[in-house]
C-alpha cells in the first residue's frame, strides 16, 4: 500500500462575490462542508463557516499532490512524442521515447485506479465531461465559427448600386444591362432601345418591355 500524503492547511475568509472567483457555487449558494478541487487537483478547499450577517465566506485550503495535473500532463507528453516521432521517421530514437513516455503514462494510470481509486474517478469523469463537452461543439460545425452568420471584414464586398453591377465574374453590368457579352460581341444580338421616356420599346411588335428592378 502506497504511503498516504501529508496534508498542509492554511485559511481563508473573503466575501461571497470574491469567494465564487475560487470556490465552485452550487445554486443554491455556498454551505459549510463543501468542497472544491482545483483545476490541477493541487489544491482542495473546504468551506467551514459562513457568516449570516455579512454573508463572508471562511475556508481552509489543503495542498494536494496533484495527481490531476500529472494525469494531464502525461497524456500531454504522449501526444507530444508521437508526433515528433511521427515528423522524424528516420530517428528510431524518438520512437522509443514515445514507447517509454506511453508506458510510463500508464503504470501511473494503473497505480492510480488501484492505490487511489477516488481520485482517479474524478479524473476520469471531469476528462470525459470536457471529451463530451468538445463533442457536443464540434457538432454544431461552423455556426460555433466567429464567422458563422457574417463575413470577416477581408471578405466583404461593398457592392455598387445598379442592376447587376458586381455580384460575380464576367462583364459589369450599366443601368440597361450588360453590354460587353459575348450575345452582343460574337452573335450581334442589340439591347431593346428605349424611347424618349425612358421606356424599353420592342421595335414592330408595338410592345412596351416593362423594366423588373
Amino acid at each position: 500500500m502506497a504511503l498516504k500524503y501529508k496534508l498542509s492547511e492554511m485559511s481563508k475568509v473573503a466575501s461571497e462575490k470574491e469567494a465564487e472567483k475560487v470556490l465552485d457555487k452550487p445554486e443554491g449558494g455556498f454551505e459549510v462542508g463543501q468542497v472544491t478541487i482545483s483545476d490541477d487537483g493541487q489544491r482542495k478547499s473546504t468551506i467551514y463557516k459562513i457568516n449570516n450577517e455579512t454573508g463572508q465566506v471562511s475556508w481552509k485550503i489543503e495542498q494536494l499532490p496533484g495527481y490531476d495535473l500529472l494525469y494531464d500532463e502525461l497524456d500531454e507528453l504522449v501526444s507530444v512524442a508521437k508526433r515528433v516521432y511521427v515528423k522524424t521517421k528516420d530517428d528510431d530514437k524518438f520512437r522509443d521515447f514515445y514507447e517509454e513516455a506511453r508506458k510510463l503514462r500508464n503504470k501511473v494510470r494503473t497505480h492510480l485506479r488501484n492505490e487511489y481509486p477516488d481520485e482517479y474517478k474524478r479524473i476520469v469523469r471531469i476528462s470525459e465531461e470536457e471529451i463530451d463537452e468538445i463533442s457536443t461543439s464540434a457538432g454544431a460545425g461552423a455556426y460555433l465559427t466567429k464567422y458563422a452568420f457574417k463575413l470577416p471584414k477581408k471578405q466583404k464586398k461593398i457592392i455598387p448600386e445598379g442592376v447587376g453591377a458586381t455580384l460575380g465574374p464576367g462583364p459589369k453590368a450599366s443601368e440597361d444591362g450588360v453590354r460587353d457579352n459575348a450575345y452582343v460581341k460574337q452573335f450581334k444580338y442589340k439591347l431593346v432601345p428605349k424611347n424618349k421616356n425612358g421606356t424599353y420599346v420592342q421595335k414592330g411588335s408595338g410592345l412596351e418591355v416593362k423594366k423588373l428592378f
